[in-house]
């Protein structure tokens, strides 16, 4: 089930966020009724959940640790915005046939009430890490805690301002006990992903198809959601409609 931790920043529960899909993967998403979370180090950014901040030499203990944790975090990612992005759909999509789901923050934890695993939830900060220091990242005011008495620091809260366009959101498993906090024990091996039943009728709101869709798509969408038994309101993006005054 969803579970609020301060080690995350949980943004508003009333925001829209969009998970962007190719078809394979929204039909897998339908007949499996299971979030797929990527584990954290198969990304392909090699700064995923790596400070590599201005004090970089003053801190590699860290660093090693923070490449290890990365095996045993398992990542569900979503893109908070109330309208659609032009980006988003081309980065996303390998095909011009690809659909985006919509919900609120509120929805998806509410899709996974039931879930027995513990799930966190966290809005990503962009910062130019470079030009910061450790001191400086645990100082912020969301990496405050016990009414900022003390501090709490996540590596996974934060990427380079390069990725800022992504207003990424995400959802954590989290594989304990990670290793390197076992004392004299063995480390064991991570799992190579991570599946997680959820409520879908919670979770998706609508099915946007995408704007440069061919017209059998939407209508092959309407067709496997209908099969399915689920009742998802299905629209064909407008986003390049010259009608369009939104």
């Amino acid at each position: 089930m969803y579970k609020e931790h301060h080690s995350f920043h949980t943004p508003n529960k009333s925001l829209t966020i969009w998970r962007y899909l190719d078809f394979t993967k929204f039909v897998d998403l339908l007949v499996s009724n299971e979030l797929f979370f990527c584990r954290a180090d198969k990304f392909d950014d090699p700064f995923e959940g790596i400070f590599r901040l201005k004090d970089y030499e003053n801190n590699k203990n860290m660093f090693s640790r923070q490449q290890l944790t990365k095996e045993f975090y398992f990542l569900n990612c979503w893109h908070i915005n109330e309208n659609q992005s032009d980006a988003m759909w081309k980065i996303f999509l390998t095909t011009k046939n690809g659909i985006a789901i919509k919900s609120t923050v509120e929805d998806l934890m509410r899709s996974i009430e039931l879930v027995k695993e513990d799930i966190f939830v966290g809005e990503v900060e962009y910062r130019e890490l470079s030009k910061m220091t450790f001191h400086e990242l645990m100082n912020e005011p969301k990496n405050k805690i016990f009414e900022g008495r003390g501090s709490s620091l996540n590596q996974f809260n934060y990427k380079r301002i390069s990725f800022e366009h992504e207003k990424e959101l995400r959802v954590f498993y989290i594989d304990q006990p990670i290793p390197h906090t076992i004392k004299g024990g063995i480390p064991r091996k991570s799992l190579e992903h991570k599946r997680i039943q959820i409520d879908l009728n919670h979770l998706i709101k609508a099915v946007v198809v995408a704007p440069f869709a061919e017209v059998w798509f939407k209508e092959l969408v309407e067709k496997i959601i209908m099969k399915l038994n689920f009742n998802f309101e299905v629209s064909k993006s407008n986003l390049y409609d010259l009608d369009n005054i939104d």
